[in-house]
C-alpha cells in the first residue's frame, strides 16, 4: 500500500498575497511590472534616494547662505547701534563739559605792596613780570590788569540759536567773584551783561539792562571767599561788567576783585543732536535684537529635549529589531542581522490580523487533481500543537480561490482590488502550472484515512476517488 498523505493540499496558512506590494490598508496596491522582479520599484527608490539627498543638500545650502545674510545683517545693525551710542556719549560729554573763562585759583597781586607792583608793571624796571606771570594775567578776569582797579570789563562769545526760548535755547552761566578790596568800604556789587563790545561802552549803565542780563548782589561779597552767581541769557556777543556799588576811591595797582565764567554755550546746540542719536540708537537696538532673533532661528534651531540614557538605548534596540517600521517580531531567542541592505528599502510584510488555524497541517498536497496524491509513510508522527505560520505563496504557487472567501480575505485586511488582482493571478498560474510527479509505488492503507479528514487537508473528491482507486 501507498503511505497516506502528509498534510492538505498546498494552501496559505495564512491570507494569500496580494499581487500589490505593501501590506493591506496602507493604500492602494502597486502592480507588478512585467520585467525582472524588483528592479522598477529598486530603480524608483534609488531615484527617490538620490532626490532626496539632493533637496536635502539644496536646503542646507539654503539654509547656510540665508545664515551668513542674516549674520551680516545683525553685525551690521550692532555696529549702527554703536556708533550711535559713541556719537551719543561723545556729543553728551560736549554739552555737558562748559567752556570756562578767566580764573580764580590764583592773584598775582598776593603778597606784595603798592610800590612792588608800580615797578612791576614799569617795563623799564628790572623787576619786570616773567613771562608765565604775564601770561597768567592776560588769562584773569580781574582789575589787577592796570592802576584803574575796582571794576572789570571783559568781552565774552556765547555760541548757539539766534532764538531765545529760556532754558532750551539759552546759555546757562556760572559767574564766581572773589573779593580782594582792602579799603575797608562796603562790598555790595552788581553783574551787567551787555549786548556789545566793551570798547563801545559809553555811560550805559547796568541798571538799564533788562532783568535777565543784569543781577544785583544780596548780600556783601566776603573777603577773598568765592560767590556763586548762576544766570541764563541768549546766546551772543556781551561786555561781562562787575562793578561795586560803593566804587573804590583810591585806584592803583593792587587788584580789589577776581572772577571766572563758565559759560556752557554748546549744550543747546547739542541737545538736538544728543536727542536725534539717542533715538536712533533706540531703535537701532531693537532692529539688532531682532535680526540676532532671526538668525539665531536659522543658525541655531532649537534642539529636542535632552533624553535620558534609557530611553536612548530602548529607542536603538526598537530600531535594529525592526518594531519601528512595522516587522515581524522575533520568536528565536538568537539574534538575527537585520541590517538595511545596500539597496533601495524594501517595506516588510506585516502580519495579517487574523488567519487560519495554527493546528492545520500546511504540507503541500502530494500531487495536483490530474494524478493520484503522492504517497506518504505509514507511520504519521503526531503533530505539533502549533505550527508557525507558513511562508507565504510566491506568484508561481496555485491555490484553489475558492477556499477562501471574500469575507475572510475583508477579514484579514485586504481590500476589493486586492481580493481581485489575487483571485485572477491564482486563475492565471493555475492553468499555467505544469503537472507534478507521479507518485511512487509504495502501498497505504486507504482505510487510515477518513474522506473527511482528506477534505479538511482541502482534497476534492477526484482526487479521493483516484487515490483510493490507485491504493
Amino acid at each position: 500500500m501507498q503511505p497516506g498523505p502528509s498534510g492538505p493540499p498546498s494552501g496559505p496558512s495564512g491570507p494569500p498575497k496580494s499581487v500589490s506590494s505593501g501590506t493591506p490598508g496602507r493604500g492602494p496596491p502597486i502592480r507588478r511590472s512585467s520585467g525582472p522582479p524588483g528592479k522598477e520599484r529598486d530603480g524608483e527608490g534609488a531615484f527617490s534616494q538620490l532626490a532626496e539627498r539632493n533637496l536635502a543638500r539644496q536646503r542646507e545650502l539654503d539654509r547656510r547662505g540665508q545664515s551668513k545674510s542674516l549674520k551680516r545683517t545683525r553685525n551690521l545693525k550692532r555696529w549702527n547701534v554703536v556708533f550711535m551710542v559713541c556719537l551719543l556719549v561723545i556729543f553728551g560729554t560736549f554739552a555737558w563739559l562748559p567752556v570756562t573763562y578767566g580764573d580764580t585759583s590764583d592773584n598775582p597781586h598776593d603778597g606784595f605792596n603798592e610800590v612792588d607792583l608800580q615797578k612791576l608793571h614799569n617795563p623799564n624796571h628790572p623787576m619786570t613780570w616773567q613771562q608765565d606771570e604775564i601770561d597768567l594775567m592776560d588769562k584773569k578776569i580781574w582789575d589787577g590788569g592796570d592802576r584803574f582797579s575796582g571794576a572789570i570789563q571783559h568781552d565774552l562769545n556765547l555760541y548757539g540759536f539766534p532764538m531765545a526760548i529760556d532754558g532750551i535755547t539759552t546759555v546757562p552761566l556760572k559767574i564766581t567773584i572773589v573779593s580782594y578790596r582792602g579799603d575797608g568800604q562796603a562790598t555790595n556789587y552788581r553783574i551787567g551783561m551787555f549786548p556789545k563790545r566793551c570798547s563801545l561802552l559809553l555811560g550805559d549803565s547796568i541798571s538799564d539792562l533788562p532783568g535777565d542780563l543784569r543781577y544785583v548782589g544780596s548780600e556783601p561779597l566776603l573777603i577773598e571767599v568765592p560767590t556763586t552767581i548762576e544766570m541764563n541769557v541768549p546766546a551772543g556777543r556781551y561786555c561781562f561788567v562787575f562793578e561795586y556799588i560803593e566804587p573804590v576811591i583810591e585806584n592803583g595797582w593792587l587788584a580789589t576783585v577776581d572772577a571766572e565764567v563758565q559759560a556752557n554755550w554748546p549744550r543747546p546746540l547739542l541737545a538736538p543732536l544728543m536727542l536725534i542719536f539717542g533715538i536712533l540708537a533706540a531703535f537701532g537696538f531693537i532692529g539688532a535684537q531682532r535680526a540676532g532673533k532671526a538668525w539665531k532661528e536659522v543658525a541655531q534651531p532649537e534642539r529636542a529635549a535632552a533624553r535620558s540614557l534609557e530611553d536612548e538605548v530602548l529607542d536603538a534596540a526598537e530600531e535594529e529589531r525592526g518594531d519601528t517600521d512595522g516587522g515581524a517580531p522575533v520568536e528565536s531567542g538568537e539574534s538575527v542581522d537585520e541590517s538595511t541592505p545596500s539597496g533601495p528599502p524594501v517595506e516588510p510584510q506585516a502580519e495579517p490580523p487574523s488567519g487560519p488555524p495554527v493546528d492545520a497541517p500546511s504540507g503541500p498536497p502530494a500531487e495536483s487533481p490530474s494524478g493520484p496524491p503522492v504517497d506518504a509513510p505509514e507511520e504519521v508522527a503526531e503533530e505539533p500543537a502549533a505550527e508557525p505560520p507558513a511562508a507565504e505563496t510566491t506568484a508561481t504557487d496555485t491555490v484553489d480561490p475558492s477556499q477562501y472567501t471574500d469575507e475572510m480575505l475583508l477579514g484579514w485586511g485586504w481590500s476589493q482590488q486586492q481580493i481581485a488582482d489575487w483571485r485572477a493571478e491564482q486563475t492565471g498560474a493555475t492553468e499555467a502550472a505544469p503537472q507534478d510527479a507521479a507518485p511512487d509505488s509504495e502501498s497505504v492503507d486507504p482505510s487510515a484515512y477518513t474522506d473527511e479528514m482528506l477534505r479538511g487537508w482541502g482534497w476534492t473528491a477526484e482526487q479521493i476517488e483516484e487515490w483510493r482507486a490507485s491504493n
